[in-house]
């Protein structure tokens, strides 16, 4: 079992916890009668730390190995000697308050009625303990299974909207993860949403803090898909048959949020230009040898015409017109800049005109012949 873990999830609660039994045990002692104040003191931290330590000691140790029934018998170890640390402390008080004198009978009789008492409020604050550690364990051991699929397939476990059944979903389709209340809804490249019962906060970590933005207290978005920035809103990346996600930066966010998304859509873009060009090169071998010298003669001089084709690679202007459309169609080339200045040039690569901010490409049949 993981402690640090354990740890940072539940020292804030086990802290308060901490201070309100002890304030009640110090304040009202349950089936028993008030002590000296330093008694009561001595009990109460006796019995916080005997809780604190079967949650964060006896539990884990116990079931690091395997040992449930180990961890009962310490448990009830640990209850009897509270119960009766607690009895000889506090016998004296419970039989002060009879101004009667007791008998042989009566006088065990309360003894006993003690004794049980105590035993019984001590064996439903260590359950109370052992069902926050199972609890806790079962969090834990969900958390390392979603971890382990995650590392191994890049998939999550989601649940659907319409009948609620467990699916795969590959994290590559999410767009942006939304909270609300209990359940965090996936959004997805292709316009579905699934939803799944877990915290934002273990979903980022789950899914790696470097993939994935936060940008509002509710909203966490894909890197990879972020799309465009506009002032305060972000535009995420979707299939043609899906609106855009558009999604509003939360004030508090805007000053760290904005400067991310601006690096990661530079970032973005060279590497889509870079597997466009990766995608493209792994095309060429299937391609004819004519259809191949005119690539590689456009890669080499972008933004050429097809005179300038024809006349470099020696070969007739209708094969060159017939391999342009081609090129075009598998998506290799492009044409960039207005018909009478613009020319054919590799998809991926930067063309003149709208580096230089003019008019935008517009691309003409090649039949045309455009000069």
């Amino acid at each position: 079992m993981n402690i640090d873990w354990r740890f940072q999830k539940s020292l804030l609660g086990h802290l308060v916890l901490s201070i309100i039994f002890f304030w009640y045990y110090t304040h009202y002692s349950f089936l028993r009668p008030v002590t000296e104040p330093v008694t009561e003191c001595f009990l109460a931290l006796l019995i916080v730390g005997a809780a604190e330590v079967n949650f964060w000691v006896i539990y884990p140790a116990c079931q690091n190995n395997s040992h449930s029934i180990l961890y009962f018998v310490l448990s009830a170890v640990e209850i009897i000697a509270l119960s009766v640390v607690e009895y000889f402390l506090t016998i004296d008080a419970k039989l002060s308050i009879y101004v009667i004198e007791l008998t042989g009978p009566e006088l065990f009789q309360i003894k006993k009625s003690l004794l049980l008492n105590l035993l019984f409020r001590n064996c439903g604050l260590i359950s109370v303990v052992m069902i926050m550690a199972d609890n806790t364990d079962l969090r834990i051991r969900l958390f390392e299974k979603d971890r382990k699929l995650f590392r191994m397939k890049k998939q999550l476990i989601v649940q659907s909207l319409t009948n609620k059944q467990s699916l795969f979903l590959d994290a590559d389709q999410i767009c942006y993860i939304q909270q609300d209340q209990n359940l965090n809804h996936f959004y997805t490249f292709d316009g579905q949403r699934f939803i799944r019962r877990s915290t934002l906060m273990d979903l980022q970590q789950l899914l790696g803090e470097e993939n994935y933005l936060k940008i509002s207290k509710s909203v966490v978005v894909s890197k990879s898909h972020i799309k465009g920035l506009a002032e305060d809103v972000i535009t995420l990346l979707t299939d043609q048959n899906t609106e855009e996600y558009q999604l509003k930066i939360g004030k508090s966010y805007l000053s760290e949020v904005v400067p991310v998304v601006k690096s990661v859509l530079k970032k973005n873009k060279q590497e889509l230009n870079k597997t466009g060009n990766q995608q493209s090169e792994s095309l060429l071998p299937d391609l004819h040898p004519k259809a191949l010298a005119i690539y590689q003669y456009i890669r080499t001089c972008p933004e050429s015409k097809i005179t300038d084709i024809v006349e470099r690679t020696k070969i007739p202007k209708s094969t060159v017109t017939r391999y342009l459309k081609e090129l075009q169609k598998d998506g290799l080339i492009e044409y960039a800049g207005s018909k009478k200045t613009g020319g054919y040039r590799v998809v991926g690569t930067q063309p003149r005109d709208v580096a230089a901010g003019t008019a935008p490409p517009q691309e003409p049949d090649p039949a045309e012949n455009p000069e």
